[in-house]
């Protein structure tokens, strides 16, 4: 028994082993870990199926349902940490039954799918800038060589139809949709030309405030306070400015535009020294860009299509904001995640490696 205990209490996945009435009688060393406690402290107590990072009961407990009809039970569980990074869990629960059939105790493991999750979003990602890249440019040019025929053949239309106001009426609303034709060709090509790009050091709080100062018309307009932060105060990134420039443009754009109710936005910057990467890398350091808001939230049924190429739920958006943000992030070799629950706001994390030594300033 003790050698059984002693391999449960050193597995790395989370291991409690409880009873009828949900009474915890044995914990492992991760499991208290996930709960900020000592293993001792687990034991006795109650868990009323409540999980880490949780401070509700589940809607459903898998432990009671195993103890009820003594079938394992296996599902996820998802959430939002602090750092705006979805976290997911998956549960699975083993009975132990006696001679009759019936459950004496259910074994209740836990394993962090977080890493992994991140992971196939990031892939699928990539597949779709792969798709969009070889497809992109080639529709554009067929598109805009017609388009600039059709914007002469509308300057020439013009004094044809001056004497008649629903005529022009007519040509201008054409007009329009042809400048808004030729910003998406414009913006899909943009997306796909190879840009230069040139890393430097630089502050990250002069940036803030150079991108707070082309965004604050907008947000006080629909009573949106900004507030700033970075930690430390003369941090500085090595980066191409320019590029996150522009990202830092399209994300807040975002969150301004999606609170038409009013309400809050946090931008703050920082080092970490763990940083959570999504893949494994040698160097866990890097810089963590955070823009946070206190908006409606993205459904759940949008979450998975936010960088695709022209998908957007603003009237007069193209949809290549994100996409060309993903991309330029990802030209750093970093990560662009964007986390929300409706009703609770959403968050964006731009994350980027540690830059060269301080032999290269």
């Amino acid at each position: 028994m003790d050698l059984l205990t002693g391999v449960i209490q050193n597995l790395e996945e989370p291991v409690r082993v409880l009873k009828p009435g949900l009474e915890i009688v044995l914990a492992n060393r991760a499991a208290a870990n996930m709960q900020g406690l000592d293993p001792s402290a687990l034991v006795g107590s109650r868990c009323d199926g409540a999980l880490p990072g949780r401070c509700e009961k589940c809607d459903y407990c898998l432990v009671e349902a195993s103890f009820e009809d003594g079938s394992g039970r296996r599902a996820q569980m998802t959430g939002i940490d602090a750092n705006g990074d979805r976290w997911v869990t998956e549960i699975q629960t083993k009975p132990i039954l006696d001679k009759r059939g019936q459950a004496t105790h259910v074994i209740e493991t836990f394993r962090d799918k977080s890493r992994e999750k991140r992971l196939e979003r990031q892939l699928l990602q990539s597949s779709k800038l792969v798709s969009i890249g070889e497809l992109a440019t080639g529709i554009a040019h067929e598109i805009r060589n017609p388009l600039s025929g059709v914007r002469l053949g509308l300057d020439a239309l013009k004094p044809c139809v001056s004497d008649s106001e629903e005529g022009l009426e007519i040509l201008q609303d054409i007009t329009r949709d042809v400048v808004r034709l030729d910003r998406v060709v414009t913006d899909l090509l943009n997306f796909t030309k190879p840009k230069p790009h040139r890393p430097e050091w630089f502050r990250v709080e002069p940036l803030f405030g150079q991108v707070y100062r082309l965004v604050r018309k907008g947000a006080h307009a629909q009573a949106i306070h900004i507030d700033m932060s970075v930690d430390p105060a003369d941090l500085e990134i090595w980066a191409d400015r320019n590029q996150i420039h522009q990202v830092l443009i399209n994300v807040l754009l975002n969150s301004v535009q999606a609170m038409d109710g009013g309400g809050g936005i946090r931008l703050s910057a920082g080092f970490s020294e763990n940083i959570n990467w999504s893949a494994d890398r040698p160097d866990k350091r890097g810089y963590r860009i955070v823009i946070k808001d206190t908006g409606k939230g993205i459904p759940e049924e949008e979450m998975h299509r936010l960088f695709d190429p022209f998908f957007t739920t603003k009237p007069n958006g193209t949809g290549v904001g994100l996409t060309t943000s993903l991309s330029i992030v990802r030209k750093h070799n970093g990560e662009l995640r964007i986390n929300s629950k409706p009703g609770e706001g959403t968050t964006a994390q731009i994350l980027l490696p540690e830059g060269p030594g301080e032999a290269e300033r």
